[in-house]
């Protein structure tokens, strides 16, 4: 039983949504968003789903939200509200200034360095992956190639086992089972247990320059964080540099699929990946985020009252009011504003990292396999959830049109 809206919440605000079962989100949750801001031409929306929250639905309004942590605090980020209370992870749920010194660890981690570091392990990575199932003629773009770049780069940059990528649990995993319950262990508690133990046996050798060795060597002002700042600061990373990373490579290798055009550009003028793949993530934003309503505020003509939960879905670089034509992808398209890695102190403090891991996987596949279709038997499977999840994608190719490079060259 769905209850009842509250009483000051308007009759025509309100829709039976709920953001991890969107209707339409399996053939595109991008498209599924568009269209249900297009029907309904207010903002925000209310649901009774997930505990009773707000949507907001305009470009500008998501934009003002995520920069604006003094009305809309991020100590819950997903809804329902009792499973963000479920893991308050620092920095991701804290707000300024308790945030400030967790930021700090985790744009040091993150440094120029360590970025210049990756993309020769993101090429090897990727070209092994390619080179896998070139001669087959076919794959698919998630299982077979994605998920064999994101996972091992961050074992390999925090200095532990790669071969621990396959037993990683994803945040892609439908966070309810089918009757609607939630598992029984929670994937930010199987993240956290996992990379607890790993903390626990790098604190035994000496602080490294590794991303683990380095939550736990001291800040420049000479701070620590403890045992459970570690854990924390390691999800934060890890949750936020695996399954986005794949997802986005799956959503990319489908639209070039579907687009040889565009796809023979990329082939033919490899200086092009990195306005393309920066246009592409403006088309394929990814995460669906929450913020918890701190004061009353006056909000596209209702009132959002302290304690509500609002949500964010993928649609600030969707919105015709902020981008022409925001639904096409247009390498040429002069760069805007977007919400791919957020915005406001929440900004994804690896968003460089991502970019050029994108660049470089990218990159090794066109060439290899530069030519490439849909498979119309395996069509691509997508969720909308706080993730907006790529989950498989059959493609296939002439292995002919292929030709045989040498790992990371």
């Amino acid at each position: 039983m769905i209850p009842a809206p509250p009483a000051h919440i308007p009759a025509e605000r309100v829709v039976d949504v709920d953001i991890y079962r969107l209707p339409g989100a399996e053939h595109g949750p991008h498209a599924a968003w568009s269209g249900l801001r297009d029907a309904i031409p207010l903002s925000p929306l209310w649901t009774a789903r997930n505990g009773g929250h707000w949507i907001v639905m305009r470009g500008v309004q998501i934009g003002e939200i995520y920069a604006d942590h003094v009305r809309f605090s991020s100590r819950i980020t997903i809804v329902p509200r009792d499973w963000g209370e479920c893991f308050p992870l620092k920095p991701t749920t804290l707000d300024p200034p308790a945030h400030g010194p967790y930021r700090r660890f985790l744009t040091d981690a993150l440094s120029p360095g360590l970025v210049r570091a990756a993309v020769p392990v993101v090429r090897r990575l990727a070209g092994a992956a390619a080179e896998r199932v070139r001669a087959r003629g076919q794959c698919d773009a998630i299982a077979d190639f994605a998920v064999h770049v994101p996972g091992p780069l961050f074992l390999a940059l925090a200095g532990l086992p790669v071969e621990d990528a396959a037993a990683l649990p994803r945040y892609a995993e439908d966070p309810a089972r089918g009757d609607g319950d939630t598992p029984a262990v929670p994937v930010m508690q199987r993240y956290a247990d996992y990379l607890r133990t790993r903390l626990l046996e790098r604190g035994q050798r000496p602080p490294g320059a590794d991303l683990l060795g380095g939550l736990l060597a001291p800040s420049p002002d000479g701070r620590r964080l403890t045992l459970d700042e570690a854990v924390d600061v390691a999800v934060a990373l890890m949750t936020g540099g695996i399954d986005t990373v794949i997802a986005q490579l799956g959503y990319m290798l489908v639209f070039l699929a579907r687009h040889p055009a565009q796809r023979h550009r990329l082939v033919d003028e490899p200086g092009l990946l990195r306005p393309a793949v920066a246009e592409m993530l403006r088309r394929f934003p990814l995460m669906t985020k929450a913020r918890l309503v701190r004061e009353d505020v006056a909000l596209g003509g209702v009132t959002l009252r302290a304690g509500e939960m609002v949500v964010l879905p993928p649609l600030e670089s969707l919105d015709p009011d902020l981008f022409t034509e925001p639904m096409k992808v247009d390498f040429d398209r002069v760069p805007g504003r977007h919400a791919a890695f957020g915005n406001g102190v929440h900004r994804c403090p690896g968003a460089a990292l991502a970019s050029v891991e994108l660049e470089a996987a990218l990159h090794e596949w066109l060439a290899r396999i530069p030519d490439f279709e849909l498979d119309p038997e395996r069509p691509p499977r997508m969720r909308s959830g706080i993730l907006n999840a790529m989950l498989g994608a059959g493609l296939r190719w002439h292995p002919a049109s292929t030709r045989r490079v040498q790992t990371g060259a």
